[in-house]
């Protein structure tokens, strides 16, 4: 082997640069604070119940997509069930009126335009978005950092026919529906997950399920990041769990190795990758020392994702008729804590992963987004028997809704378990609780954040803190774009192609 890479968190991010490094002669070594792979795209089992804590679904499962081929370098796609969606969600108003959104285009059309004829000019122009990008490839064939002049004069012709559509649903959902006349469509439209996104999000979302290539995973995100663990072991990776870091060891501005909270050192003298929380690698280990104004900014004033609380219940009952996505509006808000109070609820009912419960059982998720982090936080160390019960107050409340919805809850509940920011802060270190990094701002391009930082050399950082947005395709194509970046430094020939042991 090589040149050793010392990576900080064994996320998608992690996993996909390990994994990549050692196809490419490098020697790696992950370290990881927790006991499991996959950071925030994991799950954990309670009750015969697997809870799962991340994905919604996975795009780059058709092959006429880069994604596709990308993700096949290192899992057998073939290999692995998805569920499709049919529908991105059933929204319910107040009233019990209910919507469809179907990820078909022309079935969504014909549901919006009954619901909202008088906005049937913005229905039609947004349908027609969808099927114009729903077959548009975004993903690059290289890394923004290595395109040259001609890279970017190519792109143009690449982009220009789609090019009026970015521009026009560059802005947020909020932003485009202000003008609707039928309040019923606008309340459907302005879901909390997409509001954190360009409209354009949306829209490539609904046309990529519709095309499939998007879906979930069957077995969640803890057994689809177990691949990649698989993967980077077999490729002769080593993992250490329980292991934080603590610290990037230094030397003449020239990182060299970390330390472990256990004052472990392990100084390889090599490459050192933070796929770990941003903030906590710029502040923390690297103790503030290699910032400039640009960086300062962005964590003073960039907006990120904010934190949640989860509730999870375990039911011994079915819900063969329901559809897998639910959005319930609240005649009565409900209190998450101090600063957040919301209107409706998001309630996923894992009906189509019969992995996850024991037979005739089912897995349902509610989550209450956005969460006051500091709250939370402070609150679990301050009094956590008031913690506990603000904790069960919440859990209490969502039962009492999804009993009136769906009925037979109550007498049905075997098991309940309650995630709020503190317990992500303490599973995977991310700041203030963050589920998905920086949100991605309203525009026509992603922001592109640098992966290293001024005056260190021989570091970078990858995932959801150098790439807006997040989510599991844009940390694994993190990954993979940065050892690209160090094959090309060292003037090596970047290789995918060693074949799967699986």
């Amino acid at each position: 082997m090589g040149k050793s890479i010392i990576i900080i968190g064994a996320g998608i991010a992690g996993l996909s640069a390990g994994c990549y490094g050692q196809m490419n002669g490098y020697r790696t070594q992950i370290f990881e604070l927790h006991d499991k792979p996959g950071g925030l795209c994991t799950a954990w089992k309670k009750g015969g119940y697997t809870f799962d804590g991340c994905i919604h679904s996975v795009g780059g499962l058709n092959p006429k997509f880069k994604l596709y081929h990308y993700w096949n370098e290192l899992i057998d796609m073939k290999k692995l069930k998805f569920f499709y969606q049919d529908t991105l969600a059933n929204v319910e108003d107040e009233n019990g009126r209910i919507a469809t959104i179907f990820t078909d285009p022309d079935k969504l059309r014909e549901e919006l335009i009954s619901i909202a004829p008088e906005d049937a000019k913005f229905i039609d122009s947004f349908i027609k978005a969808v099927k114009k990008l729903a077959n548009f490839d975004l993903m690059p064939s290289k890394p923004l950092e290595l395109w040259n002049p001609l890279d970017y004069y190519v792109s143009q012709f690449r982009v220009a026919p789609v090019l009026n559509h970015l521009m026009k649903w560059r802005k947020s959902v909020a932003d485009m529906t202000k003008k609707f006349k039928s309040p019923l469509l606008k309340y459907i439209m302005n879901s909390e997950f997409f509001s954190h996104f360009p409209a354009y999000f949306l829209i490539f979302s609904l046309g990529h399920l519709h095309n499939m290539n998007a879906g979930y995973p069957i077995g969640g995100s803890l057994a689809f990041s177990s691949l990649l663990e698989k993967r980077y072991l077999d490729l002769g990776g080593q993992i250490h769990y329980k292991a934080k870091v603590a610290k990037v060891n230094v030397n003449n501005n020239r990182a060299i190795g970390i330390t472990l909270e256990n004052d472990e050192t392990h100084d390889e003298n090599g490459i050192v990758v933070s796929a770990a929380d941003g903030h906590y690698t710029v502040f923390e280990m690297l103790g503030g020392r290699y910032i400039n104004r640009e960086i300062r900014k962005l964590y003073d004033d960039h907006p990120i994702w904010p934190s949640a609380v989860i509730v999870y219940l375990g039911v011994s009952r079915t819900f063969d008729k329901e559809p897998p996505v639910i959005e319930l509006a609240l005649k009565k808000a409900l209190v998450v804590d101090e600063h957040s109070r919301l209107n409706r609820l998001p309630v996923t009912i894992y009906n189509f992963d019969p992995t996850l419960a024991p037979e005739g059982k089912t897995c349902i998720r509610v989550i209450l987004q956005p969460a006051d982090y500091r709250y939370w936080h402070d609150l679990r160390n301050s009094d956590r028997q008031k913690y506990k019960q603000d904790k069960a107050r919440i859990a209490n409340e969502v039962i009492r809704v999804l009993e009136q919805r769906l009925g037979n809850i109550e007498d049905s509940l075997e098991i309940t378990d309650v995630v709020t920011p503190a317990t992500f802060k303490r599973y995977t270190n991310n700041w203030q609780g963050s589920i998905q990094g920086w949100e991605w701002l309203p525009r026509l391009i992603p922001e592109s954040m640098r992966k290293e930082l001024p005056g260190l050399r021989n570091f970078y950082m990858v995932g959801q803190w150098v790439e807006p947005g997040g989510g599991v395709p844009t940390a694994f194509i993190s990954g993979r774009n940065l050892i690209q970046i160090i094959c090309k430094r060292d003037k090596k020939k970047f290789v995918t192609k060693i074949p799967a042991k699986y």
